[in-house]
């Protein structure tokens, strides 16, 4: 079978697969105070995992993503990679915090996942603990290093937030030149426990690139259409990127679907509705997954009240 899944005309290439929705940092922007886990008995096994891939797969599902929560709190992320590996997949990468990242890195290093993008929202050691309710600013900078050093190819995102972060976008561009890694501004997004403070906490993607011109050159680099990012070079050959998911929606272009933890199917991270996958059959794939893509929206939705964790990043 080689159907190719579409919504108004977009091919369905990338998914987003979350392998658990608990995570050992507390991150102010994805987490509540009193967030509440799923027992991991209801989580995808690998098995299942690599079974529901494989019959998207069949429907035009090129990349995967691994996320969560954070993923190397699975003591079976790399067989989740060895099995994802077996696909017909041109890409299989990795979301995470990096702060348990090292322990897996030698069994990864011959497989399939060579990208990661790590989560990095501070080079403050005092207020990446403000932000993340953990401290280890730096032994995530050790692994980045231990996992550049093995070859692993590794990207930065960083969501940058008005009164708590904005002031380091320099420090992260200057980042970026001197340890040649790319940077990826995020937008803090109008999800979850985000939605009292958006307002409040909401640095646009316009006055994160004004910070950068205002001291570095930038050049725009070539993108596929269907990229979240915004990519650029520095004059000093730096490399920075922009997901301005609010305030410059890229919705229309969108190629991604999002799995589940426990198996539901989205058709985006702002819409909480889905379809359940899990124990269906391939042959009920196809009307199941003519449902998902059209569910899938065209322009920005305003707000989602399901917390981030809980969606996968």
């Amino acid at each position: 079978m080689n159907v190719r899944l579409s919504s108004y005309g977009r091919p369905l290439t990338k998914l987003r697969v979350s392998l658990l929705d608990a995570c050992n940092f507390g991150c102010v922007y994805c987490m509540p105070a009193t967030a509440a886990f799923c027992h991991k008995e209801d989580y995808l096994s690998s098995d299942e995992i690599s079974e529901i891939v494989g019959n998207l797969v069949n429907y035009g599902v090129e990349e995967v993503r691994l996320t969560g929560g954070e993923p190397t709190l699975r003591h079976d992320l790399a067989d989740v990679v060895e099995k994802l590996g077996k696909l017909s997949l041109k890409k299989i990468s990795l979301t995470t915090n990096a702060s348990r990242l090292l322990q897996f890195l030698p069994a990864l290093a011959d497989g399939p996942c060579r990208s990661m993008n790590i989560s990095l929202d501070s080079l403050e050691p005092d207020n990446f603990k403000k932000i993340t309710t953990h401290d280890g600013l730096g032994r995530v900078l050790d692994t980045i290093e231990r996992a550049r050093a093995m070859g692993f190819k590794i990207k930065i995102n960083t969501v940058v937030m008005k009164g708590i972060n904005h002031h380091e976008v320099k420090n992260f561009v200057r980042f970026a030149e001197r340890e040649n890694i790319e940077v990826r501004f995020l937008e803090v997004m109008n999800i979850g426990v985000v939605r009292p403070h958006f307002q409040e906490w909401h640095y646009s993607g316009h006055d994160i690139l004004r910070d950068i011109e205002s001291e570095f050159g930038l050049s725009p680099v070539q993108m596929p259409a269907d990229s979240t990012a915004q990519v650029f070079t520095t004059a000093q050959g730096g490399r920075v990127g922009l997901i301005a998911s609010e305030s410059m929606p890229f919705c229309g272009g969108c190629s991604r679907l999002r799995l589940s933890s426990k198996g539901v199917l989205r058709a985006c991270l702002m819409k909480e509705d889905g379809k359940n996958l899990r124990g269906v059959q391939p042959s009920e794939y196809a009307p199941l997954l003519q449902e998902i893509a059209l569910m899938k929206p065209m322009t920005r939705i305003k707000e989602i009240p399901e917390p981030m964790y809980q969606i996968g990043g």
